[in-house]
């Protein structure tokens, strides 16, 4: 389920349908992967280890000439389905993107289409296994290079692509750009994804004598990280992460330099984000797609408009799926159809809700001490106040919707509560139910959306990948 239909702001309608392709605005938009809010400095963040030692100067000198949206969100707490919703300006229950095996339907036309349609060269950069051809978010992409992205996870988690990312996207910038056109360039950067491995100086620039180094590899499938984990290794946890951070930010730094260098940077909206959070014990777990709590789907949002003509701080609440009729607010050509986010340059963003989604694979004890496998399945609003979030248990291979279980409620006061602590659900049932009923209102247009679309077949699985899948907790 997703929010009901949100209407393209007034600005939009009334512009023109299209502008000479030479007058649209380059368009840059930047994903990083795992990037929690509370370690980029322009939202005040700093390294647990060492707060002395910046985490993101590249991001915070480009914060200086951006609007800092400072109440964004993803609508998940995974890469598939965050992106899924980026490119289309929908949430998942409209797009159908849930799962490791989702693909994105051919009728979906994704903002990469949009803006090929007005003449942009639209290429996109990668470097994380979801992003790969066959889940389908390249359509519209003219140039899609997922070279850099490991076929399987297991790899990926072992990778350091950052090196590779500067070189395909210096290739792009030198070579690859046709100055003729509009330029819509996508860079999704998979570092900082665990395992945490980054590379020299960046692994010991956070470490202090308060850390205890231990052997951070297949993450995913560790039992040792959860609650009981020592503090000093949990510190050295952090320095590993934030090394990443900083690498990454390194990266983000000198492709700054080139879009300056090749003139790329002044006249063009440039977007940076990330698909999702990441959880250090914050609920008991690490890592992601585990929860919808504020530390997995807080993400930071950086807009330099063109010219920088809009600058500062934004506290209204904000959703990545703005992000689509944002970019179509500001290069000048309406959406016809439905959208599920609103532009980040209207009004509309007042006195709104914002909804998130997570399906993930899971199994519960019976009576009689077996497994029952099925889905979890988390549902969440989040107004300027309060956040509700619940989580559902669905059997495997059930599909009557009577069948899902509520297993449980959450309600939080997001002012005196901002690390989603306090569960006000047992005293303010009518609260719960008031925003659960306004959760099925805003996903009326989004249901309605998914009716106009077919499914799109799973995404084909070799029998290992599938094993790795189930192994790391994607699949169940």
């Amino acid at each position: 389920m997703s929010p009901a239909r949100a209407l393209l702001p007034l600005c939009l309608l009334v512009l023109p349908a299209c502008r000479p392709a030479s007058q649209h605005p380059n368009v840059v938009l930047i994903t990083i992967e795992s990037l929690r809010t509370d370690r980029v400095g322009c939202y005040g963040g700093r390294s647990h280890t060492r707060p002395d030692i910046p985490l993101t100067p590249a991001l915070d000198a480009l914060a200086a000439e951006a609007v800092v949206y400072e109440d964004a969100h993803a609508v998940t707490s995974w890469t598939l389905t965050s992106h899924a919703s980026l490119f289309t300006g929908l949430y998942p229950t409209a797009h159908r993107v849930v799962d490791p095996r989702s693909r994105l339907d051919d009728s979906y036309r994704t903002l990469a289409e949009v803006l090929e349609d007005l003449g942009y060269q639209t290429i996109g950069v990668v470097s994380g296994p979801f992003l790969r051809r066959p889940f389908n978010l390249a359509q519209g992409f003219q140039q899609w290079d997922d070279h850099i992205a490991a076929v399987g996870l297991a790899k990926s988690h072992g990778d350091v692509t950052n090196p590779a990312m500067a070189t395909a996207l210096r290739r792009v910038l030198e070579s690859g750009r046709d100055p003729t056109r509009p330029l819509f360039l996508f860079a999704y950067f998979w570092d900082p994804h665990y395992d945490y491995l980054p590379p020299p100086p960046y692994d010991r620039l956070y470490v202090t004598p308060a850390c205890e180094p231990f052997d951070v590899r297949d993450y995913e499938r560790r039992t040792d990280l959860g609650p009981g984990l020592a503090p000093a290794r949990l510190a050295y946890l952090w320095s590993q992460y934030e090394g990443e951070v900083r690498a990454t930010d390194a990266t983000l730094g000198e492709l700054f330099a080139q879009l300056r260098a090749h003139d790329l940077w002044d006249d063009s909206l440039i977007i940076v984000t990330a698909d999702h959070g990441e959880e250090f014990l914050d609920h008991g777990g690490t890592g992601h797609k585990h929860n919808l709590y504020v530390e997995s789907v807080h993400v930071p949002l950086l807009v330099k408009y063109p010219q920088a003509r809009r600058t500062g701080r934004d506290a209204r609440l904000a959703s990545l799926v703005d992000v689509y009729p944002t970019v179509l607010d500001v290069v000048g050509t309406p959406y016809p159809g439905h959208l599920d986010g609103r532009s980040l340059t209207a009004d509309a963003l007042r006195d709104r809700a914002i909804l998130f989604e997570l399906v993930r694979a899971t199994s519960r004890p019976r009576a009689d001490g077996s497994l029952e496998r099925g889905a979890e399945l988390w549902g969440g609003l989040r107004t300027a106040a309060r956040k509700l979030v619940w989580t559902d248990f669905m059997p495997l291979g059930v599909t009557d919707e009577s069948a899902r279980e509520l297993e449980y409620a959450a309600l939080f006061d997001v002012a005196s509560d901002p690390g989603e602590h306090t569960n006000l659900a047992e005293d303010h049932l009518d609260e719960v139910r008031a925003l659960g009923q306004r959760f099925l209102d805003e996903s009326a247009g989004a249901q309605a959306e998914a009716a106009r679309h077919p499914t799109a077949a799973p995404v084909p699985l070799d029998d290992r990948t599938v094993d790795r899948l189930r192994a790391l907790g994607y699949l169940e």
